[in-house]
């Protein structure tokens, strides 16, 4: 006992020196970014960040501008703020800003420095590249991409549907339906909604979702995992990332192993598939490559856990909102119905013929602001913005928040659902350089052109088929998120009325 007594002391100690160091050294920098809040000794500004981080932000942007800066523990992150910062800070000086921080969601699975995510330099550069590359061979010609969506979709539409009207938690639908699609992309294979190891890997993918806010503190304080009782949520993620995981591991060594002929040409079409015939070219070209097993499984997790939350999510919320907006609902009806009508399958042509619903698509990205401070990025060299200037090794926070809700771009009704604000006096799409949901600069999500196919597909075929209700029409549903990694809606069921059973499409 007493040993360990000793090291606890022994590291408490040293952790009281690091501090001491850290805040003695950054006090000699006054051309740092402000601090909006005295740090505490220990745990910085944790206990400022209150319940609602998205409206501590707003309220420290006003206070400082559009950079200030928050301590953690003894580290110093920088918040950026404001289209014209983000713009200089993650655009053109991107190659400075696009490194990542360790991040406890890496550690957790034991794969640090790896996928397409989380990692940095070469490693990531590559991976992005090549990644881009096989979304782009699935998305020209063959249009292998909106065909695998469409296949999903229709299945989506169809469960909806047997449920004959009785509530519905559509995110659940959403995250199964938008989780098979990755599937079907990454090792061409789409499961039944009740296959046990796919339904483990998205309950896997759903509880991570729900315990990211524990992992934050963690990045910062480390020793937070260690806490008893699991507080913050550590060995929670841990073991259900690396069960998300295992199962994606086990799914990748069948079809690579497999022998059947059939089954090696519908494997074909994947992204394991031509990740590993990228990986063969270069090597035999003799060329350095970090295209290799590990990279290749972390990237098809990274693509899932990412992929997945962020289209249901936005999914779930774009139904949340016309709860409460039900003037909406009728328009977009209104519009499919005049150039669409309910005979056909819609497909990704459409798009152009369906202006409002675009209009109400990027409305739903820009309030619901699905990841409100993106993914913290790190500093490679010092960055000077202005008179500050942001030292290099820092974690910086992209504050999209501040971009998307901005009245000053987006008028004075920001905090307000309204499509229109996407749309000319002729009704055609606006498209705005400060729209910036899959965030900006080197790092933009790479998965933006798969996303924008996703919620096209899903969105125009669900309200072709349904309207959608409230449970209590005198009381819709919530609009409070719930925020971690991502902003998603507070649980609510919804009412699916089949349009094509009745008559009376305005129920």
């Amino acid at each position: 006992m007493q040993p360990e007594l000793n090291t606890v002391l022994f590291a408490t100690a040293a952790f009281l020196l690091a501090c001491c160091y850290f805040f003695l050294q950054h006090r000699r920098n006054g051309k740092l970014p402000p601090c909006p809040a005295r740090p505490w000794p220990l745990v910085g500004n944790i206990f400022h960040m209150g319940d609602d981080i998205r409206a501590q932000f707003k309220t420290w942007h006003k206070q400082c501008g559009d950079l200030f800066s928050l301590y953690f523990g003894s580290t110093m992150v920088v918040v950026v703020s404001g289209y014209r910062t983000i713009k200089e800070v993650f655009v053109q000086k991107g190659a400075a800003s696009s490194d990542r921080p360790k991040m406890f969601m890496n550690e957790a699975i034991g794969m640090e420095d790896t996928g397409i995510i989380f990692a940095c330099g070469a490693i990531w550069k590559e991976l992005r590249s090549t990644t881009l590359q096989i979304l782009k061979e699935f998305g020209m010609g063959t249009n292998l991409l909106a065909e695998k969506v469409q296949r999903e979709v229709s299945t989506c539409v169809d469960k909806l549907a047997e449920l004959n009207g009785k509530p519905a938690d559509l995110q659940h639908f959403a995250r199964v339906s938008v989780s098979n699609v990755v599937s079907d992309i990454t090792v061409g294979k789409r499961f039944s909604h009740e296959d046990p190891r796919f339904k483990a890997t998205v309950e896997g993918l759903i509880k991570v979702a729900e315990s990211s806010r524990g992992a934050t503190a963690i990045n910062f304080l480390p020793f937070l995992k260690h806490l008893p009782g699991d507080m913050f949520n550590a060995k929670k993620i841990q073991v259900n990332m690396t069960r998300v995981k295992d199962l994606l591991v086990e799914i990748v060594s069948e079809i690579e192993n497999a022998t059947d002929t059939a089954a090696k040409k519908e494997n074909s079409g994947n992204y394991v598939h031509s990740y590993r015939r990228k990986q063969h070219e270069k090597r035999q070209a003799g060329k350095r490559t970090y295209l290799d097993y590990d990279n290749m499984i972390k990237t098809i997790v990274d693509v899932f856990s990412a992929g997945t939350e962020t289209v249901s999510s936005t999914i779930a919320w774009c139904v949340l909102f016309i709860l409460n907006t039900p003037e909406v609902q009728t328009k977009i009806h209104a519009e499919l119905d005049r150039e669409v009508g309910q005979e056909r399958q819609l497909n990704m042509k459409d798009q152009t013929r369906l202006p409002y619903l675009g209009a109400v698509i990027k409305e739903t990205q820009r309030l619901g602001s699905i990841i409100p401070f993106s993914i913290m990025h790190k500093t490679s060299e010092d960055i000077t913005i202005g008179d500050f200037i942001i030292p290099k090794d820092t974690a910086i926070i992209p504050n999209l928040d501040s971009v998307l809700h901005d009245p000053e771009i987006w008028g004075p009704d920001a905090d307000k659902f309204n499509p229109e604000r996407f749309l000319d006096k002729d009704g055609s799409l606006i498209h705005r350089e400060e729209f910036i949901p899959f965030s900006i600069g080197p790092r933009l999500c790479p998965g933006e052109a798969l996303a924008k196919i996703e919620l096209f597909l899903f969105l125009s075929s669900m309200f072709q088929r349904f309207q959608f209700v409230p449970t209590d029409p005198l009381n819709p549903p919530t609009l409070k998120p719930n925020i971690g990694i991502t902003s998603v809606p507070t649980f609510y069921e919804v009412l699916c009325i089949d349009r094509f059973k009745t008559t009376n499409r305005h129920i």
